[in-house]
């Protein structure tokens, strides 16, 4: 006889409060260079090469909409360059050499940031925690509708 167990508790609530947690902990490295985790996140997967805004969102797993918010005060500053597809509907993105100098800096305090999280935490502990989010990234990717 099988009995039904209570669940856990919210993993997603867990979740919501750790990446607050840390998303502070690398921003108070990124504030040195002017910007938020996830800006330094769109300019490290950006490249010279331009790519379809599509391509990126992929990449991230963020839908369109939250990339383009993303992506707009990094093109009035300067640091992506955004042009025309193939057609009207496409748009491209590429970093302008102002956003590869930026990401250069960036890629350094972030190192320091990474570093100092695996000081704080353990490097094993990190390193533990990315293969299961990893997993759990796989693992939970099925269940969500296709266009997530």
């Amino acid at each position: 006889m099988k009995t039904s167990l209570p669940p856990l508790a919210c993993t997603g609530a867990r979740l919501r409060r750790l990446t607050r947690r840390v998303t502070v902990f690398y921003e108070q490295y990124l504030r040195s260079v002017g910007l938020r985790l996830t800006q330094y996140s769109l300019l490290a997967h950006l490249e010279l090469e331009p790519q379809p805004l599509q391509v990126l969102a992929e990449k991230l797993e963020m839908d369109r909409t939250t990339l383009t918010r993303g992506i707009k005060p990094l093109v009035a500053a300067g640091w992506i360059v955004q042009t025309p597809g193939a057609d009207a509907r496409q748009r491209l993105l590429a970093l302008s050499p102002e956003g590869v100098e930026l990401r250069a800096r960036a890629r350094e305090v972030w190192a320091r940031a990474q570093g100092e999280l695996e000081a704080v935490m353990d490097r094993d502990f990190v390193a533990e925690l990315n293969l299961n989010l990893d997993a759990a990234l796989l693992r939970l990717k099925p269940a969500l509708p296709e266009d997530n």
